[in-house]
Formats: structure tokens, C-alpha cells, sequence
């Protein structure tokens, strides 16, 4: 298919432009607060992807997702084997391996924790950043 500059192309579609700085692969994390796989899986790929493909990677975590960010909540989120441990274990391991974590500023206005102690090194993020990232990364996938 053709190119139109006039139609947005899908996330899937969209590459970085900046040849300055190494890519940035976008994973977003929705509706995923009571559903123990999909909230872990997005960590598991991102931590797969610095340690075994050297990448550089981003989770942001919004809608419902957003919940995930507060301390107290991952640790609710153990989604068995294949995956050990709580989901709070696993986002710190992504942080210290380098991964970006951040969460949506007005889905935390939504459900009133803008005010909320955050997990350590969390990054509150606008929508505008949001769509900023979307469109710089090299890859955009999206867990709802």
C-alpha cells in the first residue's frame, strides 16, 4: 500500500526519524490491572528485549493499567509459571536493566492518584508525551 501523507499511518507502521539516538521500542500497557498475564507479559518482552536484543525499550502504563505504577498493586500481580514472582519484582528488574517506565498523567488524574507515591524511578508522562514517543519509535506494540 501507498504511502499518503495525509492519512496517519498505524502504530505498528511508524519509524523512528532520528538517526541521532538509538531507537526506542513503545510498549503500552492498558486495561491490564486485574488480568495477572497481560500485565506481566509487556515486562517479560521488555526485559527480553534489553537483555537478549540489546534494545532500548519504554513501558507506559495507561488506563487502568495506570494502577500498576502505585506501590502495593504490582505486587498483587503473580501470574504463575512461566513467570516467577511478583509483577512488582519484575518492573524493577526491567528498571534496572535500563527500561523506562512511565505512566499517564491523566489516567492518574481519572482515578484521583496524581497525588499517589509512585514505584521508584515511575516517570509521569503527558498524553502529548505520549504521542510524541508513539510516533519516534521504532516499534509500538499495545496490551488492552
Amino acid at each position: 500500500a501507498k504511502f499518503e501523507p495525509s492519512r496517519p499511518r498505524p502504530a505498528s507502521t511508524i519509524m523512528a526519524t532520528t538517526s541521532e539516538a538509538k531507537a526506542i521500542d513503545l510498549l503500552i500497557v492498558q486495561g491490564v490491572s486485574n488480568d495477572t498475564e497481560r500485565a506481566t507479559i509487556p515486562f517479560s518482552l521488555a526485559q527480553n528485549a534489553v537483555q537478549k536484543h540489546k534494545k532500548v525499550v519504554e513501558v507506559v502504563l495507561m488506563f487502568d493499567g495506570s494502577n500498576l505504577a502505585i506501590p502495593g498493586n504490582a505486587e498483587k500481580i503473580v501470574a504463575g509459571k512461566p513467570f516467577e514472582g511478583d509483577l512488582l519484582k519484575r518492573i524493577q528488574l526491567c528498571i534496572d536493566l535500563g527500561v523506562k517506565v512511565s505512566v499517564c498523567k491523566p489516567c492518574l488524574m481519572k482515578r484521583k492518584l496524581l497525588d499517589a507515591k509512585l514505584i521508584d524511578q515511575v516517570k509521569i508522562v503527558t498524553g502529548n508525551d505520549v504521542l510524541s514517543k508513539t510516533w519516534a519509535a521504532s516499534k509500538v506494540l499495545t496490551f488492552t
